[in-house]
């Protein structure tokens, strides 16, 4: 037989006792609350998801249309400073500013070509009397045409291809001077 509290089962008096833990309720006990209530109308759901999806295209399209801006801004950006870039060159060789025009000059031509030599170049050619600067085309180059009208009354089409240097953010000459 066994006495009380040795079967494994706390007896009514070490339940009490202090630093004894109280039984675990068995079964058939009630929780203390019932179920969480529902929502029976799912409208209110479906509203929601609905917000929730249209904030998320709304979010992803405004992204693109932005990433859309920010590359055509920048387009327009290298179209604007190429075609000052050819503008400032040929204002400076239709002055006679030879010294200018050579700071247009990319790196690769200036290890070809001194600014004296450059100089002499220019000066053995006719004056340029005016020009027109056309659209730029950009691909793999940017390359910027110019319809050119020197002293003699000759009108050439010269194509100048323009290159950024790296550690520099200006574009220079590298074809067409």
């Amino acid at each position: 037989m066994n006495t009380p509290g040795e079967s494994g089962t706390p007896s009514p008096v070490d339940a009490g006792s202090p630093g004894v833990p109280a039984p675990p309720p068995g079964p058939g006990v009630t929780p203390p609350f019932t179920a969480p209530p529902t929502d029976r109308n799912r409208r209110g759901l479906w509203i929601g998801l609905g917000v929730g999806a249209l904030a998320l295209v709304l979010c992803c399209i405004g992204g693109l249309a932005g990433f859309g801006i920010l590359v055509v801004g920048a387009n327009k950006q290298v179209e604007t400073q190429a075609t000052q870039v050819v503008h400032d060159y040929l204002d400076a060789v239709e002055t006679g500013d030879y010294e200018t025009a050579y700071g247009y000059v990319c790196s690769s031509l200036k290890r070809k070509i001194t600014s004296t030599e450059f100089a002499a170049q220019q000066e053995a050619r006719p004056g340029i009397t005016s020009y027109v600067v056309d659209q730029p085309q950009i691909g793999n180059a940017i390359v910027v045409p110019a319809d050119i009208t020197y002293s003699n009354g000759a009108t050439i089409r010269r194509s100048f291809e323009l290159s950024q240097e790296s550690g520099d953010q200006e574009l220079r000459i590298c074809k067409g001077i």
